[in-house]
């Protein structure tokens, strides 16, 4: 309930505001008549009010809510403290979640549900809210790689990966425990970007070789899915990781950030640059939420550089418009019209001039001859 001073002064009976306001007008706290005329007018006039008017409205209507006998404003100042302690109430009901509470509170709800190790860091800029809200359910999943990966972002705020190199490495399978995709010897025949592999046809595309493309473009990255022969090196050493006790959690420290309406750099007469100011950078992937603890990071939940061949072949995951209306990692704009598909949810201005269908991944890097010299472009 708003307890301010208007209502509480309604509330009282009429013959005292009336003394209240006789009072009031003895001491000249109301508006005179001509004050009351002059803010009527004003009030009428509304939008159309210049400046000075304005002020001098402004004026007016502050005095007339100021204006009030002793007892009026008696009653302000209970409102006032009234407000306060509505609003301590209010706190203290939020302080009961961990999600609404303020931050002192944090190791307080953490010590009731026994989430040990909290630091308090005067002046810190980040919170141990989440990693408080979910000890529940990292005890619950505990000694499993999904609850670590979710603690290690919970806690730094980065995104995060983990592996178990035991999965990683070339073994003969326990037949009760065998991993089909884990095989001790990889094909290295890679993906073109035409959308075939080489030595295979189309229809042969789905084949266990040409599948190892995946596995090659990951190759030494968190998402290595080749087999190792086993290290016995200390991984503490950032070697020896693949053996049956290690485990690694790989934190993303580079953030992937937006860069919207970025004009193209021109390069030549055929090739432009996405950076504005024609470097050759990468290109990053703008990560997706992972929705539940049990699931383990892919390439596309972390700020990844975006390569050629997993664009060419995840192409949809990667380009143009969320159903919610969120731009992925990359959409192109041509002539104010966003390239999208055709009977896309987006309509244009004027009918576009490409569609998705036009557009294709490939590799268009200079080329150059023995010497070092660019003799052309590489496609």
């Amino acid at each position: 309930m708003n307890f301010d001073a208007e209502k509480l002064y309604s509330l009282l009976p009429a013959i005292y505001r009336v003394r209240d306001d006789d009072v009031a007008a003895q001491l000249g706290l109301l508006l005179t008549f001509e004050e009351e005329n002059e803010l009527q007018q004003l009030l009428a006039l509304g939008a159309s009010a210049d400046a000075a008017q304005s002020q001098r409205r402004q004026e007016l209507s502050n005095k007339k809510l100021r204006s009030g006998g002793p007892l009026k404003a008696l009653l302000s100042i209970i409102a006032e403290q009234a407000a306060v302690l509505e609003e301590n109430l209010d706190q203290l009901y939020d302080d009961l979640f961990i999600e609404t509470c303020a931050e002192w509170v944090v190791p307080y709800i953490g010590d009731l549900v026994g989430a040990r190790n909290l630091f308090a860091f005067s002046g810190g800029s980040f919170s141990q809210r989440a990693y408080v809200a979910n000890t529940m359910a990292y005890r619950r999943r505990k000694g499993t790689a999904a609850v670590l990966e979710q603690l290690a972002r919970d806690v730094t705020g980065w995104s995060a990966s983990v592996v178990e190199y035991f999965q990683l490495l070339a073994t003969t399978q326990y037949v009760n425990h065998s991993r089909p995709e884990n095989l001790s010897v990889a094909s290295i025949r890679h993906r073109t970007f035409s959308g075939l592999y080489e030595g295979f046809s189309a229809a042969d595309s789905t084949s266990a070789d040409a599948a190892q493309w995946n596995a090659l473009e990951y190759s030494d990255t968190p998402f290595d899915k080749l087999a190792h022969t086993g290290e016995v090196r200390r991984i503490a050493s950032r070697r020896g990781r693949y053996n049956i006790p290690n485990l690694g959690i790989f934190l993303y420290r580079l953030r992937s950030f937006p860069l919207t309406q970025a004009p193209a750099f021109r390069l030549d007469d055929r090739r432009y640059l996405f950076d504005p100011l024609g470097r050759d950078t990468a290109l990053f992937n703008q990560p997706v939420i992972e929705t539940d603890i049990n699931q383990l990071a892919e390439p596309i939940n972390v700020p990844l550089p975006i390569g050629r061949s997993v664009l060419d072949r995840y192409f949809d995951s990667y380009y143009g418009v969320d159903p919610d209306g969120a731009v992925k990692s990359l959409l192109l704009n041509v002539n104010g019209n966003d390239v999208l598909p055709p009977g896309g949810s987006a309509v244009p201005a004027s009918p576009p001039e490409l569609t998705t269908s036009d557009l294709v991944v490939c590799n268009l890097s200079d080329l150059k001859d023995a010497g070092g010299n660019v003799i052309g472009w590489a496609h």
